[in-house]
């Protein structure tokens, strides 16, 4: 979406239609909010992202829980197990791009402005780095994605706009045992080295299965996978 989907947005702004995208995409999001939300505004036209699974469920799952719980929810925290088979490979060149333009998406956040979520009730913790969950008898790290600043959106609007409660969330993902947690330490120090040169970019971007051990490929989903 950083290089092709602006063009969409801009195209259906400009024309009076809403768009819907399923971008994971953190700078993508902060990026056509900052540029095209008076606009859409002032046409009557929705620009929604993140609507696949970054971030509907963690999103609606929030709201959900709010909906069901008798009193006030103040906090959510979620967790992720991922059970994916011989056939599963995840998608690495959005990733690269993600974490080697972060400092942009802090500059994009300063130009917006956003108004500080007041904490109700108790402020949420964040967990260290991995952290042994004993609900699900593995460990858990924080989840690097959208959900958080999907679901910080929303609760932002539904508090300055509908006067509701916010609600704090913290996401997780589930990673297994200790073994596992020193493997990803090491791959996640690689990976971010790597990210920081234009060479290592390169790399992994053309080797994705060497560097990840065939976890993630440069290629699209298989009609299979689809």
């Amino acid at each position: 979406y950083r290089f092709f989907g602006e063009p969409v947005v801009e195209a259906c702004v400009e024309n009076g239609a809403s768009c819907i995208d399923i971008s994971g995409e953190p700078q993508f999001l902060e990026g056509m909010y900052l540029k095209y939300n008076e606009k859409a505004a002032e046409k009557g036209v929705y620009v929604i992202g993140s609507c696949g699974f970054d971030s509907i469920p963690a999103d609606m799952g929030v709201l959900y829980t709010r909906d069901k719980l008798k009193g006030t929810l103040t906090a959510v925290e979620s967790f992720l197990s991922v059970k994916s088979g011989p056939e599963v490979r995840w998608f690495l060149p959005c990733a690269i791009h993600v974490v080697a333009d972060k400092d942009n998406l802090r500059k994009i956040q300063n130009k917006i402005g956003y108004a500080p979520v007041p904490v109700v009730g108790a402020k949420l913790k964040k967990r260290r780095f991995a952290c042994y969950n004993q609900e699900f008898k593995e460990y858990s790290i924080p989840l690097q994605g959208t959900d958080a600043s999907v679901v910080k959106r929303t609760q932002r609007y539904l508090h300055t706009e509908l006067q509701e409660t916010p609600i704090q969330y913290g996401a997780y993902v589930n990673v297994g045992g200790l073994g596992s947690v020193i493997k990803l330490m090491f791959a996640g120090m690689l990976f971010l080295l790597l990210v920081k040169f234009e060479f290592g970019r390169k790399l992994l971007t053309k080797y994705p299965e060497f560097f990840s051990a065939g976890r993630f490929t440069k290629e699209g989903p298989t009609q299979k996978q689809v």
